[in-house]
């Protein structure tokens, strides 16, 4: 008997062509961009290079250094923390500590550009004016509002050591915090530096705090190319050294989980936490709260503070409006290609197959700004110049939303497709089922949490979206997130307050779920 889930053998044909020809499309704006390389360089992208273009790669590499190493500081440290103390506090502070990916890093920017602006809550309080709008200063918000990546992969991996290495390191008379360092973090290394990798890919991409702040980076080089010049070649030049930096960081990434080690059933032991009490309980309180408290609680703060009703509410109801009507369909779309991405590698997980999927997932790890354009390259390209100047509107938004997000969708169904065991699939082919009856009436009830998780962290994710969303939405068509850098960045942040407080509180919903399921394993 052939191995493999047998009732879908008659449609593995299909199904491959259909991730072939998923795979080509959500790369299509990506291979554009590279194969713009081959043109040959012209007087715009030769200034840019002579000019602004080494400040952009400084400032690139040298916030996803400063970032990825900070974030992973305090990432690591608190998952440390809860992980191993038990001290007053610290099963809320284990859920908080998520808290601050909630808070898309923009708002984030344009809060404590006022919070420390000449008459923010600092300068009222009397305190030192302090130049937010610097590196620095973009490296701090970024931290705090990423470095729960780090945290969750690191809490994730130190929960799944066995009790017994600590037990065994204290009988033999290692303080804990020494046994920690030198047998916990080490056999954790691949979830954190896959952690910081992600940290620093999003810092790669991130476009409103560079913008805000002032740092030039390839992010904002690229938006700026194409507003300065129309130079569609030369933006997609700019643009494709970060698709080779996209490259190079998800190929380490894929070589550090490699690296992983996983432990036995038989080898697991439920670890005792170390309780703290006095000055240490005290000292792990205030650590683990001050990343939530920089993170979350002062952004959300100072921009509800800023919110004086009125005038601030007029327009939010169209810009929810389109953000509510791109971020469902564009979150359906993706959901029905990553199912259909999905169950080919079921069918089919051959080389090939893989391959497509890491083609048509790789979008994720690029800034939306480098999708935008790639979008426009890819319809020059097949359709001719005049395409570009058509490429946008809601069908534009929403092949570059597919292009960009598809990872989130493919990740979600790919785990709960793999929690439907063949067997299930076996006897509804004895049945009678075929793949389509076996897809809706038995996957889909059993896939229902993964379907609402994925549609949630898409939805949410597309409503973020800004770069991409500036540069391909129609002239007329403004969703929250453009609302908000458009207000804000003419520091009008007490009429971006509605906007900013509503994309918040959306970014809440998938935090919520991972608190849930954190809740439950904790």
């Amino acid at each position: 008997m052939a191995k493999g889930p047998s009732a879908y053998r008659t449609a593995a044909s299909p199904l491959t062509l259909a991730a072939f020809a998923i795979a080509a499309a959500a790369s299509a704006p990506l291979i554009a961009v590279l194969a713009s390389l081959s043109e040959p360089f012209g007087a715009t992208i030769a200034h840019v290079a002579t000019t602004t273009g080494p400040g952009y790669a400084a400032g690139t590499f040298g916030l996803m250094a400063a970032t990825g190493a900070c974030a992973s500081l305090i990432g690591v440290a608190a998952a440390l923390c809860v992980s191993l103390a038990d001290f007053p506090g610290r099963r809320v502070l284990s859920l908080a500590l998520a808290a601050p990916l909630a808070v898309p890093a923009y708002i984030a920017a344009y809060a404590y550009g006022d919070f420390f602006g000449p008459f923010g809550f600092v300068a009222r309080a009397g305190g030192p004016l302090i130049d937010i709008k610097s590196f620095w200063g973009a490296v701090l918000v970024l931290t705090m509002t990423l470095y729960p990546y780090v945290y969750l992969a690191a809490r994730a991996a130190f929960d799944a050591r066995s009790g017994a290495y600590l037990e065994a390191a204290r009988l033999a008379g290692r303080p804990p915090l020494r046994a920690s360092l030198s047998l916990l973090a080490p056999s954790a290394a691949p979830a954190i530096i896959g952690g910081a990798l992600l940290v620093m890919m999003e810092t790669a991409a991130d476009f409103g705090v560079a913008d805000y702040f002032g740092v030039p980076t390839l992010s904002v080089g690229v938006f700026r190319t194409w507003n300065a010049f129309g130079d569609l070649t030369a933006a997609a030049q700019l643009a494709s050294l970060l698709v080779l930096v996209a490259i190079i960081l998800v190929t380490l990434d894929t070589a550090a989980r490699r690296g992983g080690a996983f432990e036995g059933a038989r080898g697991r032991r439920i670890r005792r936490r170390l309780p703290l009490r006095g000055v240490g309980a005290v000292a792990a309180f205030l650590f683990c709260a001050l990343p939530v408290a920089l993170g979350a609680v002062i952004p959300v703060a100072v921009i509800a503070a800023s919110w004086d009703g009125g005038s601030s509410m007029r327009g939010l109801g169209a810009a929810l409006g389109n953000s509510a009507l791109a971020a469902a369909a564009g979150a359906a779309i993706i959901i029905v290609a990553s199912a259909l991405l999905a169950y080919a590698a079921r069918a089919a997980n051959g080389p090939l197959t893989g391959a497509a999927l890491r083609v048509a997932t790789l979008g994720y790890a690029v800034p939306g700004a480098v999708i935008a354009i790639g979008v426009f390259s890819a319809g020059a390209a097949l359709f001719g110049a005049g395409a570009v100047a058509a490429a946008t509107g809601l069908g534009a938004l929403l092949y570059a939303y597919a292009a960009r997000f598809m990872t989130a969708g493919l990740n979600v169904l790919s785990g709960g497709l793999a929690g439907v065991s063949p067997a299930v699939d076996g006897a509804a082919r004895v049945l009678g089922a075929g793949p389509a009856r076996l897809a809706l009436r038995i996957h889909a009830p059993l896939m229902a949490p993964s379907l609402a998780a994925a549609g949630i962290i898409l939805f949410v994710d597309i409503t973020k979206e800004l770069p991409a969303t500036l540069i391909l939405r129609a002239f007329n068509f403004e969703t929250l997130a453009t609302r908000v850098y458009r207000l804000a960045g003419d520091e009008r942040l007490a009429e971006a307050a509605p906007a900013a407080l509503t994309l918040i509180g959306l970014g809440v919903l998938p935090v919520a779920l991972l608190g849930a399921i954190r809740g439950r394993n904790d």
